[in-house]
């Protein structure tokens, strides 16, 4: 019903000052450059969250108006995003600028709606009834913010848990934090609760170990199981993380004996985990159906990966640093990728005359004529700085211009001297700054690994999974491979590294080591990385199948 003080009212001094007039605007703007698009939507968004005299509902309705134009222009800029997701150049900052800003400030008009409803603005009783739809999106616009920094791997600010808290405790004053609603038309029901708990998931991931298309990935896995979270105001057995709303600082893991208070929510992976759980089976049996893969861009492997992540560090023991690190200022060589890596460390081919035993120790004999050729390192040692270490890891800063390939997942050879032997391991987290700096954390897999070739032999195997990925099938007869002898074993099975690539789990390979045929079973795939898959293998007897 037509309200009569509506016909008195002044309209705000904007152009935007009602949904007609936001729409005809809107319409206007240029789209064949959706990135420049998308950063003048997010200045009306910034303006309408800044300028005052709307009511509650009107200043709703248009923030609902701007975002829906924006949402469908953020969705091709994000696309192209995704295109380079790799690339750290002018180029793709700009994207994810556009993107982060278009979200704080869709983020942030919501917020401003939802506080001139608790002041008691005008049109502040007509805009209860979307109270629960504003806060859910404001919440679920703080999240994409969020996850845009963490694909560049931008820690997060002090600030960001405060309004997305403060919001939330709103919610619960209200009644509506429970309250079943659809966020955006067709999706699904969801709740304020829910896209928080997503929100968190995400902040405790530690998603700075991910490949950024797994961080991706992660995220569109807690849109589907957040929901599922266990949720108390009491610190129950499954609750094993904690958010206190009134100091507005980001979900932490609750301490053993931490009391519950008035302001304080405790949470834990709870019925989701399981969940996940049957996902992984499904992945790991080749089971998972095509619209239930959270998108056609992710492979199988990656699924699998990245709900293995999810399952450890939502879990109820998420890990713990086990090994003291000490501050240490020394230059470190870096190189990258198998190519380079095979050449540098100890190397066993069909010539080498060695003999390999099922703990991968060798021993060298006379050398045989028959060896496959030698290969050349594809690149130069970078020279980056080592700040700390411990017993298997380093934390490194990467100068300004090299380490334009460094992200989570990349293998790397690793020496601290020009005579020292080269170690391998991984880029397992990145750090970065809003002023281009890096910080990464290296974990070592292996001090002694042995560069390879693995020749597939096939066996009855394509009844087993099939694990898929973009590269296609085998391209190569041989097979790069770095055996790790004191890596962690998977299931007291032994461990090795293969270039990313199709493998079927129950292939039979032969390694081209030594005078003597051994075989190898794939039985496990660990991890998949940017360049490489992790594998637990089992020793075949001689004319076994």
């Amino acid at each position: 019903m037509f309200e009569i003080g509506k016909l008195f009212s002044h309209k705000p001094d904007h152009p935007m000052n009602s949904v007609a007039a936001a729409r005809d605007l809107l319409n206007a703007l240029d789209e064949s450059k959706p990135a420049a698009a998308l950063v003048e939507i997010s200045a009306w968004a910034n303006s309408l969250a800044g300028t005052d005299g709307f009511a509650c509902d009107d200043r709703f309705l248009i923030v609902a108006e701007i975002e829906s134009n924006g949402n469908r222009v953020a969705a091709d800029v994000f696309q192209e995003y995704l295109r380079h997701i790799h690339k750290r150049d002018q180029e793709q900052r700009k994207l994810y600028e556009a993107l982060h800003t278009y979200w704080s400030d869709v983020a942030a008009a919501y917020e401003r709606c939802i506080l001139d409803h608790e002041a008691g603005a005008p049109g502040a009783a007509r805009f209860t009834s979307h109270l629960a739809v504003a806060i859910a999106r404001a919440i679920r616009a703080s999240e994409h913010a969020e996850r845009m920094s963490q694909l560049r791997y931008i820690g997060s600010g002090a600030e960001l848990w405060k309004s997305p808290c403060r919001l939330f405790a709103y919610a619960e004053k209200m009644e509506v934090d429970h309250v079943s609603i659809v966020v955006h038309g067709r999706e699904v029901h969801s709740t304020i609760r829910a896209e928080l708990l997503r929100m968190a998931g995400m902040s405790l991931a530690a998603l700075h170990e991910l490949p950024p298309e797994q961080v991706e990935l992660a995220g569109r896995i807690l849109e589907r199981f957040a929901v599922s979270f266990s949720w108390s105001a009491e610190a129950l057995p499954d609750c094993n993380f904690v958010i206190d709303l009134a100091a507005g600082t980001p979900p932490r893991q609750r301490s053993p004996d931490e009391a519950a208070s008035p302001t304080k929510r405790f949470f834990g992976g709870g019925p989701a985990l399981p969940k996940l759980v049957d996902i992984e089976g499904l992945v790991e049996k080749n089971l998972l159906a095509e619209e239930a893969r959270f998108g056609p861009e992710f492979s199988q492997p990656q699924i699998f990966s990245v709900i293995r992540h999810l399952l450890i560090y939502l879990g109820a023991e998420p890990p713990q640093r086990r090994f003291a690190r000490t501050a240490v200022s020394a230059p470190v060589e870096i190189i990258h990728g198998f190519a380079s890596i095979s050449p540098r460390v100890t190397i066993l081919d069909a010539g080498s005359g060695a003999v390999i035993d099922d703990e991968l120790n060798v021993e060298q004999r006379k050398r045989s004529g028959v060896q496959l050729a030698a290969e050349v390192p594809e690149e130069a040692p970078e020279v980056w700085t080592m700040c700390d270490r411990s017993e298997w890891g380093l934390g490194v800063e990467i100068p300004q211009r090299p380490g334009a390939w460094a992200e989570p997942g990349v293998l790397c050879g690793i020496r601290d001297s020009a005579t020292s032997p080269w170690l391998v391991g991984i880029i397992r987290s990145v750090e970065t700054s809003e002023f281009g700096r890096m910080h990464c954390g290296l974990w070592i897999m292996s001090k002694r690994p042995i560069a390879t070739h693995l020749r597939v032999i096939g066996s009855e195997t394509h009844q087993a999974a099939n694990w898929e990925t973009s590269s296609g099938g085998f391209k190569y007869s041989y097979l790069r491979a770095l055996l790790l002898p004191d890596g962690v074993k998977a299931h007291d099975r032994p461990v090795m590294l293969i270039e990313r690539q199709s493998i079927w789990i129950g292939e039979l390979y032969e390694v081209m080591a030594g005078e003597h045929t051994r075989h190898v079973r794939l039985m496990e795939l660990i991890e998949e990385g940017a360049d490489y898959m992790r594998v637990g293998f089992a020793w075949v007897a001689p004319g076994a199948s």
